[in-house]
């Protein structure tokens, strides 16, 4: 929604990249004090909650616009290809010519927004209380901790985070149309998995789940490069290491409530 979003108003609406940008960020922030409303305060089920908001989005996605629509903004496109060369790694190609290596800046966004989230949360009393509220809601409500209000705060954050995601993927392929990133959110699911969140909350950090979405991207790209295996495959090795995580992470626990 967030891809779509960006390109009508810039290629449809004449809205600049800038104030573009600023609307998508603040309707992930709407989007989830909307949630975390209906989870915190309604007692609504989360997932069931999450669940109509993706597919309220993925509906407001065609709505807006059932075609491809490509983004042609300079300003966007120019800040979404910019190259930053590293002053390390280079070699010389058959002419001659010194060639470095470069990222994107999508990639320095999203490095830097997953450091100031794993300070967020080791570091900072709001990211020790979503701790808290994850491994125990009833111990957090003893503890004297406004376990609503936390949880609603969560949820905006959240919402922030994938409206950013939502940018940094539009800036990757600078088009909104109706079936981007279908599917996304069991590869969310199964990168955090990996990486040792806990589906039953309270354990987990950040670091771990960028190592999980290494991890699948390595294994996506092993039985791409082999050539002679079908893409499903790529689903179904995903979908087998989170079975086997799962099936790890309550062994786990099971043996540490054993010694207990």
């Amino acid at each position: 929604m967030v891809c779509m979003m960006l390109a009508w108003m810039m290629e449809k609406g004449g809205i600049g990249a800038v104030p573009a940008i600023a609307i998508v960020l603040v309707t992930g922030c709407v989007f989830g004090l909307v949630q975390g409303f209906l989870v915190s305060y309604l007692k609504i089920q989360p997932f069931i909650v999450t669940l109509a908001g993706m597919f309220f989005a993925r509906g407001m996605t065609s709505i807006i616009s059932q075609e491809m629509i490509s983004i042609n903004n300079e300003t966007f496109k120019a800040f979404a290809t910019f190259k930053m060369y590293l002053p390390f790694g280079g070699y010389l190609n058959k002419k001659g010519v010194m060639i470095y290596p470069y990222i994107y800046p999508s990639v320095i966004i999203a490095l830097v927004m997953l450091a100031l989230i794993f300070i967020l949360l080791k570091y900072t009393k709001f990211g020790r209380s979503i701790y808290a509220i994850g491994g125990s809601e009833q111990s957090a409500l003893l503890l004297g901790l406004n376990v609503r209000r936390l949880k609603l705060q969560a949820y905006v954050l959240e919402g922030f985070l994938a409206g950013l995601g939502g940018l940094l993927f539009c800036m990757n392929t600078c088009s909104g149309f109706v079936e981007q990133a279908k599917g996304f959110e069991m590869d969310a699911i199964a990168s955090s998995v990996i990486g040792g969140t806990l589906l039953t909350g309270g354990v987990g950090n950040p670091i771990g789940s960028l190592f999980g979405v290494l991890i699948k991207g390595i294994i996506e790209s092993f039985i791409t490069f082999q050539g002679t295996l079908s893409s499903w495959w790529t689903r179904i090795t995903i979908a087998a290491l989170l079975c086997f995580f799962i099936v790890l992470q309550s062994l786990i626990a099971a043996f540490k409530r054993k010694n207990k």
